[in-house]
């Protein structure tokens, strides 16, 4: 690991092996063989904590301590063991039409979606008409930098297959062999939520080239992880779906929530010295720790879907670039809280069907 992660440093691998390696570094904070679990920690007993029957404002509940699920089986079962399997969503018994995803879009999107479906040069590069309408679906949102990055010379196509790093990876980027990139989903997800494939091609288009760090895909997952959050703050039957990219992406929106300061803000960087999966064995205390342990690498580049993204985040349009290193790192974690108010994560949290009583 630490070769290859000198390695990728460099810029000495090629893509695909940085992708695998960058795949392993992400999902260390969630995946079952790379959680951090102390042998001496015993599973605490939460059922057992005293709840005060008063009402507490929003303000105080976010100040309290992490909030642990009522409902386990929400989540990813290597942090949470449950016996309830996690299998990608199944193909419907009729299947869907365009006409059918073009009225999704207009309910998610309206007009600025369907225009989006309808534009020759996406239609040219995603055959797939599901992830012609998940590119429709992230139009008014962070992730809006989107469409117009696939329908630019950097990409050449954008399509479901099979992943070379395997099926605990949701989608990734290569080279095409024409001096180009192709951003390929897997196969696996191709019936899941067109919101959710949105929110996968939005992380994706933040990769626009072959140098890749650990930092990059950090900043690229939180992005990911606080599309998904506002979702389902709208739209919380989403959080139900039990799908094993819905419980993946519940277990990460979990994280980020739980990584709260003492003054109940939610920080990337930091927590509260607790566990942001409570009544797990884990012991991660802020989102971003392992990937930090981990090294986060040389500073990449950025680009324009990167800037649209910050500009969104922060409301400022003037911002003139943003590349993936600290600056940009540390301007996300401060403006978590613009983006999201403490009713959002309120709501968050019932979405999740977590416990937020003091």
């Amino acid at each position: 690991m630490d070769k290859s992660y000198r390695e990728v440093c460099n810029i000495k691998i090629k893509r695909t092996v940085i992708v695998t390696l960058i795949a392993v570094a992400s999902l260390s904070i969630y995946a079952a063989d790379l959680i951090d679990r102390r042998a001496d920690q015993s599973r605490t007993d939460y059922g057992a904590r005293s709840k005060a029957n008063k009402p507490a404002s929003v303000e105080e509940r976010l100040k309290g301590p992490a909030f642990p699920p009522t409902d386990e089986t929400m989540f990813l079962s290597q942090v949470y063991p449950s016996d309830r399997p996690a299998n990608p969503a199944a193909a419907p018994g009729t299947p869907i039409t365009e006409q059918q995803l073009r009225a999704q879009v207009n309910q998610i999107a309206g007009q600025p979606g369907l225009k989006v479906m309808d534009d020759p040069a996406i239609q040219a590069k995603t055959q797939d008409p599901r992830l012609r309408a998940a590119l429709a679906t992230t139009v008014d949102s962070t992730a809006g930098g989107t469409a117009d990055a696939i329908k630019s010379d950097i990409y050449s196509s954008v399509g479901f297959g099979r992943l070379a790093t395997g099926d605990g990876v949701a989608a990734h980027v290569i080279a095409d062999g024409t001096g180009h990139f192709k951003i390929i989903v897997n196969e696996n997800y191709r019936h899941e939520d067109i919101r959710l494939l949105g929110i996968l091609l939005g992380h994706e288009v933040l990769h626009q080239d072959a140098r890749l760090s650990v930092r990059e895909e950090l900043i690229a997952h939180t992005f990911e992880i606080l599309a998904y959050v506002r979702y389902v703050i709208k739209d919380p039957k989403l959080a139900s779906q039990g799908t094993d990219l819905v419980r993946f992406l519940n277990t990460v929106a979990m994280g980020l929530l739980n990584s709260r300061r003492p003054d109940g803000l939610v920080h990337l960087l930091e927590g509260r010295d607790e566990a942001i999966w409570p009544g797990s064995n884990s012991s991660v205390a802020y989102l971003a720790q392992n990937f930090i342990e981990a090294g986060l690498g040389l500073d990449t580049p950025g680009n324009e879907a990167l800037l649209y993204a910050m500009r969104q985040l922060t409301g400022n349009k003037e911002i003139k670039e943003a590349n993936f290193d600290d600056d940009t790192l540390i301007l996300l974690d401060e403006n978590i809280n613009s983006l999201l108010s403490p009713e959002d994560w309120i709501a968050l949290a019932e979405a999740l069907k977590l416990d937020t009583r003091l």
